[in-house]
């Protein structure tokens, strides 16, 4: 029987998507709504995105290594996730300038990036799914 960190992608994975996806919905709903407390939601749980993110991206980099995957649309999956965790966890510190410097446009800024940043993580989940779907990689019969 093999480790149980070798399958934890699949479980972990799933975690920063939703959390991105999240940020996406709630800045939505403050720009619509005009709801301060769903503005700062979305910011904090983009935050928590972008700090799991690189959890994720590591846990599909072993399970690859652990199972000797070479596929070109893994290849491409794993390019897409590394694009998804460096812009995120890069962008922390740029949205806080931002945020301090030009207060008055740092709304509509996130909400650009967070939409910018969800088709990036959406075309990476779709990849993701092609891998399964498409190839059977991971799955066991």
């Amino acid at each position: 029987m093999e480790p149980i960190y070798f399958r934890l992608h699949p479980l972990v994975v799933h975690f920063p998507i939703a959390l991105f996806v999240s940020a996406v919905i709630l800045e939505t709903a403050a720009l619509i709504l005009r709801k301060e407390s769903f503005h700062q939601a979305a910011i904090y749980i983009y935050v928590l995105a972008a700090v799991m993110a690189p959890l994720a991206v590591y846990t599909g980099l072993e399970e690859v290594e652990h199972e000797h995957i070479k596929h070109p649309v893994a290849d491409l999956h794993r390019n897409l996730a590394l694009g998804v965790m460096w812009t995120a966890f890069a962008s922390l510190p740029l949205l806080r300038v931002v945020y301090k410097r030009f207060a008055k446009y740092f709304r509509l800024a996130f909400m650009i990036f967070l939409l910018l940043l969800a088709g990036l993580v959406a075309l990476t989940a779709y990849n993701g799914g092609r891998l399964v779907y498409e190839y059977g990689i991971g799955v066991e019969l």
